[in-house]
């Protein structure tokens, strides 16, 4: 599913390259040529595009659904479990759920039983819930990841007046312990590079939190926007982030 669509990406690059150099052509001999040249430079995509993963990726991004970005906070439902994320992964692949596998990794009875009729018992029983789950996570695509950690920022910037987040990039991925085989990786975390801090007394607070090492807390508001069947992974759209103190407190946001 992802080769067919990065494919897709590559021909939608290709084509678009023939209809900007038809534009080209096109364009009346009276029209001023630099604004002409600067405006084709400025669309057309490169041919090297078609063989830079990173361009392809970023193509392949831009074609994923988006999220509203006027949903309300409390609309998006916590994840802090790799169960939750197995049942979105299914909700958003639309593959049929492999009932023995997600039980063996949901349920310590059926994981500890050799007794294949107990299984299947167990099985039966399980299925309604293992599709709730699904259902429940396809109409539950808002959700936020609680991160807590003395090391999630670097210190302070002042030519800057921001704090930047450690490790938060596309290229990174968020596992839990209860169930690692499926993951959440971001799709636009180059958007949210680190929080600005204008206000001297709210920066010295936050840079005293980081040079006694306490713990701060991340809260990453996100859209699921699609499952990557090559590596059980959720793609997430970043939305809003927030940075709080072991109270709550929220100390600033983007």
């Amino acid at each position: 599913m992802k080769n067919a669509t990065i494919l897709a990406v590559q021909i939608a690059l290709a084509f678009s390259l023939a209809a900007c150099s038809k534009k080209q052509e096109e364009t009346p001999a009276g029209a001023p040529a630099a604004a002409a040249a600067a405006a084709a430079a400025a669309a057309a995509p490169s041919l090297a595009d078609l063989h830079n993963p990173e361009a392809v990726n970023k193509a392949v991004a831009a074609t994923l659904p988006k999220g509203d970005p006027a949903t309300p906070l409390n609309a998006y439902r916590k994840i802090d479990s790799g169960h939750q994320v197995m049942f979105m992964y299914y909700a958003l692949s639309n593959m049929p759920a492999p009932y023995d596998e997600i039980a063996k990794t949901y349920s310590d009875e059926y994981r500890r039983t050799s007794d294949s009729f107990k299984q299947r018992d167990i099985l039966k029983a399980l299925q309604p819930r293992i599709d709730g789950e699904i259902a429940g996570a396809k109409n539950g695509r808002y959700v936020m990841v609680d991160q807590q950690d003395s090391r999630l920022l670097q210190r302070y910037d002042f030519e800057k007046k921001s704090f930047a987040i450690n490790d938060f990039s596309d290229d990174r991925y968020t596992f839990f312990n209860d169930n690692s085989q499926y993951t959440l990786a971001t799709t636009n975390a180059a958007d949210f590079p680190a929080f600005k801090v204008t206000d001297e007394a709210r920066a010295r607070e936050i840079e005293g939190y980081l040079s006694a090492y306490k713990p701060l807390r991340l809260e990453t508001y996100a859209y699921a926007q699609d499952a990557d069947p090559s590596n059980r992974r959720i793609k997430l759209q970043v939305m809003k982030v927030r940075l709080l103190d072991a109270r709550g407190t929220v100390l600033a946001e983007m």
